[in-house]
């Protein structure tokens, strides 16, 4: 608040009439953190934007050259980024510049005089009241037509606020909802990823597929509706999808309690949530884990962006090639064979289309490419896992690997949440436990024991050249060694002859 306040000052000493504008203005009423600034003069958005970034520190660049829109960075004592936009008036009249915004709750403004910020405010559309009234409102009946991005962000206020759309600006986003197609993908997947992101989502898809907004932007997702499963489904593709968020959500308050809550029944959505036996004993698996988990998911893939909000998306994508790869047997059965092969380049393309980081479209890919496999290791093993199947298990997944046990997890409570099978639940713990502590607690011994031979070796002393048999011979004695076959480099040897022989 400090820098803030400073940062006004300095503003109102420019001699040049100012104003707060937008979110800004509707945070301070709300009483929400503030931690950017949006301003508009009448001239010199660009110099001013300069002006302020040099007066404290910061950094300075031009966000829309044409219409003089500029943007300083500044961080305060405690590192805190404040980024403040400032604009030059689009029409000469402040009322008719608000016009132009997109919602109600936006187009409000405080005068900046020498005491900050006045505490008048110019509210020409009734924003003030609904923000009393909880409600997301178009300034106009064409505001969304004249940036079609508006549709996703009346949903994304809607739900970082906790409000909802009025009833007239849905009807606009329906409308409207096609033009998205025209919009590029970076600034959908921004909108998208801060949706998704937000507590709830397994309810927001929802609403964007009310909105009509999700054939447009999630295609692959909206496919998913209708599409009928056998038991123990219970529910149709895109609501099990759902189902998987929320428990997924679950899973995330037993590590961050201070953001996000075990899911609870929603009138009018036939979701059912797993049984409280479960969550407790997911708690005490957490507790026992959780130090580890939780760096874990928040390390950044790219952009800021971490993995606990990729394995979101990752919910959300898991079964996009089922629609595809759906078959009926002889006595009706629907089945889904490969879809997760169908699943994983769906979401390579979606992942390009919305501008995804190279990585990050990579750990989505693996993660939808390998969903099933802890499913499989469960029912093949009763839970008890072989070390040779938890080395492969990782060979497949690398550090994604405590990310899918996670994934795994939400789809399996979310799969039998209408009829749990308590021996078939004590073994997917089991499993679960046992795939996080050999990531976690024996990496090193187990996953990533140190090279016995190495390539030159076996060259020189088997008189081979290289090419791919040594890559598949060193491939074979680490996995040889994760499971406790060899220990040295004499059985290493052994082994290596062995296999020579053999083949």
């Amino acid at each position: 608040m400090v820098l803030f306040d400073a940062v006004i000052k300095f503003i109102a000493a420019q001699g040049q009439p100012a104003w707060l504008v937008g979110g800004c203005v509707r945070d301070r009423l709300l009483h929400r953190p503030t931690h950017d600034l949006d301003v508009i003069v009448p001239q010199g958005g660009i110099r001013l934007a300069r002006a302020i970034a040099q007066a404290f520190d910061g950094a300075s660049f031009i966000l829309d050259e044409e219409r003089d829109v500029g943007r300083a960075i500044l961080r305060d004592h405690t590192g805190q980024t404040m980024e403040v936009d400032v604009a030059r008036l689009r029409v000469p009249d402040l009322a008719a510049d608000l016009s132009l915004r997109d919602f109600t709750i936006n187009a409000m403004a405080q005068a900046i005089t020498s005491e900050g910020a006045a505490a008048d405010i110019v509210d020409p559309f009734g924003g003030q009241d609904d923000l009393q009234k909880r409600l997301v409102r178009a300034v106009t009946e064409s505001s969304l037509r004249d940036d079609p991005l508006r549709c996703l962000r009346a949903v994304r206020q809607a739900v970082e606020l906790g409000f909802a759309i009025e009833g007239a600006t849905f009807s606009l986003i329906r409308r409207d909802a096609p033009l998205l197609a025209v919009v590029a993908g970076e600034r959908v997947r921004d909108e998208l990823g801060r949706i998704v992101a937000v507590p709830g989502a397994w309810q927001h898809v929802r609403l964007l597929a009310d909105l009509m907004i999700l054939p447009v932007v999630l295609p692959e997702a909206a496919a998913l509706i209708g599409v009928t499963q056998s038991a123990p489904h219970y529910q149709d593709v895109f609501d099990h999808t759902r189902s998987v968020m929320a428990h997924l959500e679950g899973l995330f308050a037993l590590l961050w309690s201070d953001r996000w809550a075990i899911p609870s029944a929603v009138a009018g959505d036939a979701t059912i949530i797993a049984p409280a036996d479960q969550w407790t004993d997911l708690a005490e698996l957490c507790a026992a884990y959780g130090d580890d988990l939780r760096p874990h998911l928040l390390q950044p893939l790219a952009a800021g962006r971490a993995r606990r909000e990729a394995l979101m998306w990752a919910a959300l994508a898991h079964d996009w090639g089922k629609p595809a790869m759906r078959t009926v047997d002889a006595d009706g059965a629907a089945h889904f064979y490969e879809h997760e092969h169908w699943g994983a380049v769906l979401v390579q393309h979606r992942g390009e289309v919305l501008r995804l980081a190279s990585d990050e479209i990579a750990y989505l890919s693996r993660l939808v490419h390998e969903h099933m496999r802890p499913t499989h290791l469960a029912r093949d093993s009763a839970g008890v896992l072989s070390r040779r199947a938890i080395y492969r298990y990782y060979v497949a997944l690398g550090d994604a690997g405590p990310d899918c046990a996670l994934l795994s997890l939400a789809d399996s409570m979310a799969t039998r949440a209408s009829r749990p099978d308590p021996e078939r639940w004590r073994q997917r713990l089991r499993m679960t436990e046992t795939l996080w502590q050999a990531y976690f607690r024996e990496r090193a011994a187990r996953l990533e024991p140190p090279a016995l031979l190495n390539g030159h070796q076996l060259m020189a002393e088997f008189g081979l050249t290289g090419g791919p048999q040594i890559g598949k011979l060193l491939e074979g004695l680490r996995e040889a060694q994760a499971i406790g076959d060899i220990s040295t480099p004499e059985e290493a040897r052994a082994w290596v002859a062995e296999r020579l022989r053999s083949h």
